[in-house]
């Protein structure tokens, strides 16, 4: 059994951990392994959430299980009424138990709630078509805009979606 919850200052760490711990499996055969050991740092994701939980246009929501154990995250910016949903991820190990899927439905639900011509829109990588799926379901459309690094002889693209109304 999870909860969902608006996370706290005090929920940075388990936030930059969970970050930490989900990234490399988010991205295993997707990326190449070195940018992946190169760009996932556990120091640098809890110097970056704590800066990030006070900032006052970000949004995030984290899941828990009744023993206030923190199993997943999902993060908004907030800019002029347009919501970016910079991140979601939930610990491997409860992956494919609805908790991404209510993280999802309880933040919509709530930011909706304040203001239903809210727009949101969020990047994924290109390749990742579980993910992109994972979206569609909530009304989220690719726009046709996309953005490419290039990274030793990789070049990786992340594709932007919105959400329809």
């Amino acid at each position: 059994m999870y909860f969902v919850r608006k996370a706290s200052l005090e929920d940075f760490t388990d936030i930059a951990n969970i970050h930490f711990e989900s990234w490399c499996a988010a991205y295993l055969g997707l990326l190449p392994e070195s940018y992946m050991s190169n760009k996932n740092n556990l120091f640098e994701k809890i110097k970056m959430w704590q800066e990030l939980m006070v900032h006052p246009d970000v949004v995030v929501w984290v899941a828990h299980d009744t023993n206030h154990k923190s199993l997943g995250f999902i993060g908004y910016f907030n800019k002029n009424n347009s919501y970016e949903i910079t991140t979601l991820y939930v610990l491997p190990e409860y992956q494919g138990l609805g908790i991404g899927t209510e993280l999802m439905k309880t933040s919509l639900q709530n930011i909706l709630e304040s203001n239903i011509n809210t727009h949101f829109y969020l990047w994924v990588l290109e390749s990742n078509a579980a993910t992109i799926d994972f979206y569609k379901k909530f009304g989220f459309v690719y726009t046709g805009d996309s953005s490419e690094e290039c990274y030793e002889s990789t070049k990786i693209t992340d594709i932007k979606m919105v959400r329809k109304k």
